[in-house]
Parts: C-alpha cells; structure tokens; sequence
C-alpha cells in the first residue's frame, strides 16, 4: 500500500467541498514512483497510461519544434497533476509532449483505466478531475493571454510574484524558453530586477 503524505491529501480535498473519507482505498490503488532529475514521466509518442499527482519534486513539460528545439511551455510543482489530456478522449492516443523531472522527484501514479473506476464509484473523484481540467485550463489560458498583453520582462516579474514555484529551482535555459526569449536576455532582464 502506498501511504500519501498529508500534504497531497489537503491538496485533494482542498479541489471539492464534500469531505474525503476512504483514504485507504486510494492508497490501495496508487503506486509511488521515484523519477530521478532529467528522467521522463513520459515522452512525446509515448503510449502513457497513467495520471499522476506530484508529492515532491518538480517538472517541465515541453515539445520539440519544426527545427529540433526544445520549447518549454509549463512546469509541474509539488501537488499538482501529470497528465496527457487526450487521454481524456482517446485511451490509446500517443503523447503530444514530453514531462521531465528537474529534480529527483516522488509521484503518486495511478492507471488511467483504474482512475476511471474510481470516478464512476465515487462521483466525488469525477468531481476533482473535473476540478483539475478546469484550473489548467485556466492556466493555460492566462499564459497565452500575457503572451499577447505583456512583454517578457512583464512576464517574468509576473512568473517571479507567482506562489506556486521558486524561479529558482529552475534551469534558466528552461525559464528562457517558457519566457519565450534566449537566455542571455533572460539574464539581463533579471539583473534590471535585481538592480
């Protein structure tokens, strides 16, 4: 059995109003995965069929463009959700991006056919999914918002006043591409912050 940390169990419960109460159920049906730096949760072409929740660590999601370049596009902290959201709609479709640890991390996983019969056996859980859609979905939104509205020194100060990651607990290669800028501009811009 896989014990969950009460932090992730706050987090959990924090996504609905009504109280969870068999936890050891859901532990039952969790396994823990221990993904070193630079490894992958999964990578893009990849078969994955698994939904995972971030205990401890961090992770970048990214692509590989036209030209063979990496492009950084999110980051995954503790408590939060790894999962490809075509899943969603195709059991068997191939990933579409890439989910490294840039640091030795911990995750929750569960197969994503088991955490279907959870949610059909508990509305609850179909309730925090949906609750976990939504917020990235937000996200997501908002960040292609500020791609069109501010400037990447805007951007970066908004980054940097976010509470859900350190900016520096990541690469400033991978803060660059996020950015959308090159790493040299990426430091300069932090040293006018600084200055």
């Amino acid at each position: 059995m896989t014990h969950i940390h009460s932090h992730i169990k706050d987090y959990l419960q924090s996504l609905v109003p009504n109280n969870i109460s068999d936890w050891i159920a859901l532990e039952e049906i969790f396994t823990l995965k221990k993904i070193k730096k630079g490894e992958h949760f999964f990578q893009h072409f990849d078969h994955c069929d698994e939904v995972g929740i971030v205990s401890s660590g961090l992770f970048r999601i990214y692509l590989i463009d036209h030209e063979g370049e990496e492009k950084t596009f999110s980051f995954i902290p503790e408590k939060s959700f790894i999962l490809d959201f075509f899943l969603s709609w195709q059991e068997n479709s191939k990933t579409m991006v890439s989910v490294q640890a840039l640091e030795d991390s911990e995750v929750l996983a569960i197969k994503y056919s088991k955490f279907l019969e959870l949610m059909n056996r508990d509305k609850l859980w179909h309730d925090i999914y949906r609750e976990v859609l939504l917020r990235n979905y937000i996200f997501k939104t908002k960040r292609e918002i500020q791609f069109v509205q501010f400037n990447a020194k805007q951007r970066l100060t908004m980054f940097m006043n976010n509470r859900r990651i350190d900016i520096n607990r990541i690469p400033k290669t991978y803060l660059a591409s996020y950015l959308g800028i090159q790493p040299p501009s990426l430091s300069r811009l932090l040293r006018d912050l600084k200055g």
